[in-house]
């Protein structure tokens, strides 16, 4: 189903010769592909702005990881006198479990599909190109 304003559109082209005809077809291209750079800059500024939170939250996981690792390691080496071994170990089991709340956090902002709206956008225009040049 064609728009109304499409219709005009095609009349007016139709009466242009065959060097305007180019002419606007290379300008309508220029057009197109600004929009699609336009519209990639866009989300890949919203994906990195997502890799960028995953990240802090990947790296405070991974400190708070070393820390309880280091905490336990401690727990363990005071292991035979069991009355400092009970708070050492509770301390490195809460900074584990933190950590690891912080690193499921951080893994699941990670971009699954890199630019899917640019991709998908392509996609249709080359649909398009293939359906107009047949």
């Amino acid at each position: 189903m064609e728009l109304e304003s499409e219709r005009l559109e095609r009349r007016q082209l139709e009466s242009l010769s065959t060097a305007e005809l180019i002419r606007h077809a290379i300008e309508e291209a220029r057009l197109l592909a600004r929009a699609e750079v336009l519209h990639a800059k866009k989300e890949l500024r919203q994906e990195m702005k997502a890799a960028r939170t995953s990240g802090i939250l990947l790296g405070a996981g991974g400190v708070l990881g070393l820390m309880a690792l280091a905490a336990l390691l401690v727990a363990l080496g005071l292991a035979l006198p069991l009355s400092e071994t009970l708070g050492v170990l509770l301390v490195g089991v809460f900074l584990l479990v933190v950590s690891g709340g912080l690193a499921f956090a951080g893994v699941k902002r990670l971009p699954k599909k890199p630019l899917p709206h640019t991709q998908e956008r392509l996609k249709t225009d080359l649909a398009r190109t293939r359906e107009t040049l047949q």
